[in-house]
Parts: C-alpha cells; sequence; structure tokens
C-alpha cells in the first residue's frame, strides 16, 4: 500500500535517528516504550518458550531458518497475505521458504511446534498468535518477535493484511534483522482516508471493503472480506442493531439466499434459502425485521430472525421485478423499487409479535424510465434518494416526488446501466456499470468522482481480480 510505505519509511527513520530499533508496548496504551536503567520493561507478550540466541532468517547453511503457517481456515486475504510473505522472503534471501497451513495432523499438538521457528499470520492455532491477538482492536496490527515465533497479526483480517505489509517494508530495508530481536514489537492503528465502499465480488463470492483514499482497489486497500455461501453476492447494507452486537451486516445472493454476519467479526448469525427467487436487495428494519427484494420472485419478503436460520418467511408484498429497499428512519417507512415504480411500505409489529406490512398509496409513483435498479440514500439530504434505472440515474426528492437529473457530477454519473450509486459527505460520489467481462451484469471498475478544491474529478479504479456487481458506501446511517 503506497500511503502504508511511506508512513512506515517515515517511521523507520525516526527509529534510526533515535537508535530505537526495538520498540517495547507502554502499558495501558500501546504506545512505544524506552527501557529504563532499573531494567527492562516486560513486553506486553509473554511465552512460556526459552528465547533462542542472537539469529538471522538464515540458518548455519544458508537454508530457510522460517516456516511460514497461516490459519488452516483464512479468509481469502489472509491467504493472499500468507503467499506475498513466502514470495518475499524466497526472494529477499534466495531460497524458498515453506508455506503452510497450522493445520494439525491425527495426534500432532501445539506443543510439538514450539520451538521451531515460524512466521505466523494471523488468526493460527499457536498459542503466541492467539494472546498477541486477543489485546488487539479490530484497527490495530502488531509485528513482533518472542520466543521463536515472529508474529504479525491485526484485530480484524484487515489489520492483518496491515501488519504483513508493515512486516514486508522493514523487510526490504537495512532494518530488517531487527526484527529478529527478542521483544520487538511494532504496533499501529490502520490509516483510513474516510471513503470506504463495499463490493460485492461475483468472482468467488465475497463481499469485500474498500478505502478508495489510495486511488487503488486491490489486496492492498482491501480493509475488510466476507465470503458468502454463494458466489453471485447482490445486495447488502451495513446496519446497528442490538440483536447481533452494534454492527451487522445483510447480504443476499444466489436463487434464495440471505443472511445477517457481526461485523468487523464476520459470524453468520441468521440466514434464509426462502427468499423469493433472484434476491437484490436486502433492509435491516429497526423494529427487529429483514427485508429481502427479489427481481425474478417479483416479492419483498419479510422475516423475524428469532432463530440462527428461518425455514420460510413471515409476510410478503408484490412487486413486479423488485430491485431495492431502503428503510426511511425520518419518515418511518420502507422505500422499494420495482420495475417501472417507487413505493414505500409501512412495516410494524403487532402485539402478538405478527409483522403487519400496508402500501403507502400517496408514495407509489411511476418511475420515469424502465428497469429500476438501485435505491440508495443521498447522504447530507435526507428528504433524497439516489434511483437508477436502466438508462438514467435520478435523484427523487420524497417531498416534492420528483425526480431529477440535475445534481452536481451528473455529466458522468448520469448515464445508463448503472448497476450501484453512492455519495459521501463531502459530495463525492461513486458508482458502477458493467464491464462484461466475467457477467453481464459484472465490472472490473468503479467510477469515483471524488472532491478535489470544491470540484467533482472522475477517477476509474480498476481491480486486477474482482468483477463486481454493486456498490455500497460503507455507512451504519440510513440518511
Amino acid at each position: 500500500m503506497v500511503f502504508m510505505k511511506k508512513y512506515l519509511i517515515r517511521c523507520m527513520s525516526v527509529w534510526l535517528t533515535l537508535s530505537m530499533l526495538t520498540l517495547l508496548f507502554a502499558c495501558g496504551d500501546g504506545q512505544a516504550a524506552q527501557t529504563e536503567d532499573t531494567g527492562p520493561e516486560p513486553t506486553a507478550f509473554q511465552t512460556t518458550t526459552a528465547a533462542p540466541p542472537a539469529l538471522s532468517f538464515l540458518d548455519g547453511d544458508g537454508g530457510a531458518r522460517f516456516s511460514v503457517i497461516r490459519p488452516d481456515k483464512a479468509s481469502q486475504q489472509v491467504v493472499r497475505a500468507g503467499m506475498a510473505v513466502h514470495g518475499a522472503m524466497s526472494e529477499r534471501f534466495g531460497v524458498s521458504h515453506k508455506l503452510t497451513s497450522d493445520f494439525l495432523m491425527p495426534k500432532q499438538t501445539v506443543e510439538q511446534f514450539a520451538n521451531q521457528y515460524e512466521i505466523l499470520i494471523g488468526e493460527t492455532n499457536r498459542p503466541e498468535s492467539a494472546q498477541i491477538g486477543a489485546a488487539l482492536a479490530a484497527d490495530e496490527y502488531v509485528v513482533t518477535f518472542t520466543g521463536y515465533k515472529l508474529v504479525l497479526i491485526g484485530g480484524s483480517d484487515a489489520a492483518t493484511y496491515q501488519a504483513v505489509q508493515a512486516f514486508l517494508t522493514l523487510l526490504e530495508g537495512d532494518a530488517a534483522a531487527t526484527l529478529l530481536e527478542e521483544g520487538f514489537a511494532l504496533r499501529q492503528t490502520m490509516e483510513s482516508g474516510g471513503y470506504l465502499v463495499a463490493l460485492t465480488n461475483q468472482n468467488g463470492g465475497y463481499l469485500e471493503v474498500y478505502d478508495l483514499s489510495t486511488g487503488v482497489i486491490d489486496d492492498t486497500t482491501m480493509l475488510w472480506s466476507y465470503k458468502t455461501k454463494y458466489n453471485n453476492v447482490c445486495g447488502t447494507k451495513l446496519r446497528k442493531t442490538e440483536r447481533y452486537g452494534e454492527v451487522a451486516l445483510a447480504v443476499c445472493s444466489s436463487s434464495t439466499y440471505a443472511c445477517m454476519a457481526t461485523y468487523p467479526a464476520g459470524e453468520t448469525v441468521w440466514s434464509t434459502e426462502a427468499a423469493a427467487s433472484g434476491p437484490h436487495s436486502i433492509e435491516w428494519i429497526p423494529c427487529g425485521v429483514i427485508a429481502v427484494a427479489s427481481s425474478t420472485g417479483g416479492e419483498i419478503r419479510f422475516f423475524k430472525p428469532e432463530g440462527k436460520t428461518s425455514a420460510t418467511y413471515d409476510a410478503v408484498v408484490s412487486l413486479e421485478d423488485a430491485h431495492g429497499v431502503l428503510w426511511d428512519e425520518k419518515n418511518q417507512c420502507l422505500w422499494a423499487i420495482g420495475g417501472k415504480v417507487i413505493t414505500a411500505y409501512r412495516v410494524t409489529l403487532t402485539a402478538d409479535g405478527a409483522i403487519q406490512v400496508s402500501e403507502d398509496p400517496a408514495r407509489h409513483l411511476a418511475l420515469p424510465t424502465g428497469g429500476a435498479h438501485d435505491l440508495a440514500p443521498v447522504y447530507g439530504n435526507a428528504d433524497a434518494l439516489w434511483i437508477t434505472t436502466s438508462s438514467k440515474v435520478y435523484q427523487f426528492d420524497k417531498n416534492t416526488k420528483t425526480f431529477s437529473t440535475d445534481y452536481e457530477g451528473n455529466g458522468s454519473l448520469n448515464r445508463k446501466a448503472v448497476k450501484g450509486v453512492g455519495n459521501f459527505p463531502d459530495g463525492s460520489i461513486v458508482y458502477i456499470y458493467p464491464d462484461g467481462i466475467l457477467k453481464s451484469h459484472t465490472s472490473r471498475s468503479m467510477v469515483f468522482l471524488r472532491t478535489v478544491d470544491g470540484k467533482l474529478t472522475p477517477e476509474t479504479l480498476v481491480s486486477p481480480t474482482g468483477h463486481f456487481y454493486k456498490v455500497r458506501v460503507w455507512s451504519t446511517d440510513y440518511q
């Protein structure tokens, strides 16, 4: 990552100037502390394994001293991180380093690996990974050497990837040897430019979160990923909930699938295979109801997620070619688009807990053009919605019930086949339309209309591996 490497290089210059190549954690706040004359402060990480003597990355015969270990059940991001470390080590030292998972064969135990030199990537089953990782927030990461283990770990997969990037930067420099000094510990908080989006990647079925401030969408700027059950992941939202922890994400994909998962832990806490055919959009309604809009089935089905799975739905309304649902906190209604219309529903729970849904006829309107596709909030204006159709992109005024293409950025954005759109508080806009390389509705690229000196400047960001369908500004706010 460009900005991260520049940041780490600046840090390294400071360390070299101050002769502080070995960093220790301060108690409580995670900041670096110097060793006092009265004796060294203990690091935050304690091991029962005796520390080996001073060493290098190569053994006495010039072979690889360390194996690279990743979790057996790792995310796509952590798998790639392990491969990056393996490749960099082999290139840097001219010998191949073993790359493997932490899978244990029958009769094997973790204790058998206690005195083996290993580079641990993420949440492995080694005790060093667990002990160090438990002290980290989701946006923090650590590079540290303790005992026989060089540990690269973050409080989330995204942070672990950043730990790997920090390690690779240090490995390239003259200070690489200090990585293997007992007690070396670098702890940092991930940087973010504030332009976070989620992209639904149908090349493998991943929901991926990126920071667009770098102008790059690849592994180096992927902050988080979640593997969905099916490849053709479509719609997503990030919402605050009491039921599933502070924040949870909603995802729908495949023929009839939808789910909720914790964020950033990524634990699936609810799922169903009972959505109508072709789920395109999902919403968490604050009363505790999940709405899923399905295009082929032409329905919005409502679920009351009382358990981990729902075998059937609890309420349903018909909406031809249903493509979008969005809860409106201000007006306490669920907006929906499908085919040639936009409409809204009142969604409540009765005294006995049943879901009651009724359409608001005053908000049932014909769209100016057909093929309704995406529905999103216009952040900064609670009275407006983004609506995309087969041929246009509109801002819809909830009060005047009018559709407009006269908005900032319309010269680039107002085009056909926009599959997803959103804006940031500073007015910057992101949108995506298909290139047809993988599927007729996916694209490797997206357009970022970034606000620069008060003007929207277009940037086309291209992924080397992704084929995306929808883009969503990654915010828990409904409006």
